[in-house]
């Protein structure tokens, strides 16, 4: 259903979370069921609005997953204008995780999420995939 995978009831960015830990099961479930349908293994979950309670980010462990935040909201849900998504992702330092939308072309924030990025490129920054990393940042996602 790709809502926040957030073990109470809440509002985040306008959408409800989950809201039990039955209900944050199901959704990760889910998710990894697509996943598994298209002839893929999900390693990582990474929630509606990468936001989460400390309770639900053990339990989508316990489940095997990983569970990816961000530090740098890039493109604000692809709403900002191709400028302010440039200078968010122009912030980023070693070790961030900036979280972007491309599946929205018809927003600004596209042009400067891609402006962004290969700015950081030319600055000499190198990116990793999820599936590469060999650590697990804080838990500090639950606002």
């Amino acid at each position: 259903m790709h809502v926040p995978a957030v073990d109470r009831v809440a509002t985040i960015y306008g959408i409800s979370a989950a809201g039990s830990p039955e209900a944050v099961e199901v959704e990760v479930a889910g998710g990894a069921q697509a996943i598994t349908a298209e002839g893929l293994t999900p390693h990582w979950f990474r929630g509606a609005t990468a936001k989460y309670t400390l309770s639900s980010i053990g339990q989508i462990r316990e489940m095997g997953f990983r569970v990816a935040g961000y530090s740098i909201n890039g493109d604000g849900g692809s709403l900002l204008g191709a400028a302010q998504a440039e200078r968010h992702i122009a912030r980023a330092k070693d070790g961030d995780v900036i979280i972007a939308h491309i599946n929205q072309p018809t927003h600004e924030a596209g042009a400067g999420v891609v402006k962004g990025i290969l700015d950081l490129k030319a600055r000499g920054y190198e990116f990793v995939r999820l599936v590469d990393a060999t650590e697990d940042g804080s838990d500090d996602t639950t606002n």
